[in-house]
């Protein structure tokens, strides 16, 4: 269980955020600390935002900043083992999902300072992320699930279960993104490796929430959007958890398949030729906004 702590007005939000950004000391990059996009004064909304596995703030933040030009305050927290200066992210491969949902969690408490409505919004583990602790939290008005990564494409979901545990008990393994090519579609700030202990800890957070929708569903609505030539989660069993949720709160769930995307994963990051933000950002900003 988490304790929310939430901030109680815009003064209090901001100087939770420098406490959140001291954790983003000399090793991490420019492009890789936390951000934070307010004026200083309450919003309509609030938005909190997570990256990916390997990648960093700086993959949200166009898309940020066109959301704070709408009115919007927006928190991306840096999420654990991420965004150092140095790519090699041996770093990543020693954090545990607890101390990656405590950090969604802060940022989550920034966020409340700022704006009665509060919104998550992340994209694959960001995703699960967001999802697994929606179960834990009363106060977040919308989560919008971008290609969640509950489980992986031709995986069946016991396998997934195995295979979580047995990269969790095993030293890292560090697997390039890109094995075959230049990694040139890997960002500029992002690592181009993964440790395997961290994808088996994000394969444990997404079994938590796949557990946890057998027997209830969140308090916020749920919007699940994926991408019909999605080439790395399982899309049918992210449209099972969502299912799911709608059985037991009728009305509370939205579900979007955008089938005129490339077969991509990472379908927000602007370095990614093949993301296609041109369309991928309207849709998720009227989500948040909706």
């Amino acid at each position: 269980m988490l304790d929310a702590n939430p901030t109680r007005d815009p003064l209090d939000a901001a100087r939770r955020f420098a406490t959140l950004s001291e954790r983003d000391d000399a090793s991490i990059s420019v492009a890789g600390r936390s951000r934070f996009f307010t004026t200083g004064a309450r919003s309509e909304r609030a938005v909190v935002l997570l990256h990916g596995l390997t990648n960093c703030p700086e993959q949200w933040v166009a898309f940020a900043l066109d959301l704070h030009a709408r009115g919007a305050t927006v928190v991306i927290p840096r999420l654990p083992g991420h965004g150092h200066a140095d790519r090699l992210g041996r770093t990543l491969a020693r954090v545990r999902a607890a101390q990656t949902l405590s950090t969604v969690n802060d940022a989550i408490d920034i966020a409340c300072g700022t704006s009665d409505r509060v919104i998550l919004c992340g994209l694959s583990i960001g995703s699960a992320l967001a999802t697994r602790i929606s179960f834990e939290r009363d106060d977040l008005t919308r989560n919008v699930v971008l290609v969640p990564f509950f489980g992986m494409r031709g995986f069946p979901y016991v396998a997934d279960r195995v295979l979580a545990t047995a990269l969790r008990a095993f030293p890292s393994v560090f697997v390039p993104w890109d094995p075959k090519g230049d990694g040139g579609e890997v960002p500029p700030y992002a690592y181009p490796c993964f440790p395997t202990r961290a994808l088996g800890e994000m394969l444990g957070v997404g079994g938590e929430v796949v557990r946890l929708s057998r027997r209830r569903a969140p308090s916020c609505e749920t919007v699940l959007a994926l991408n019909a030539r999605e080439p790395a989660i399982d899309n049918t069993l992210a449209h099972t958890v969502v299912a799911r949720f709608e059985a037991t709160r009728p009305g509370a769930t939205r579900t979007l398949v955008w089938s005129d995307l490339p077969a991509n994963h990472d379908i927000i990051d602007p370095t990614n030729a093949r993301a296609r933000v041109d369309l991928v950002y309207p849709r998720v900003r009227a989500e948040i906004e909706r």
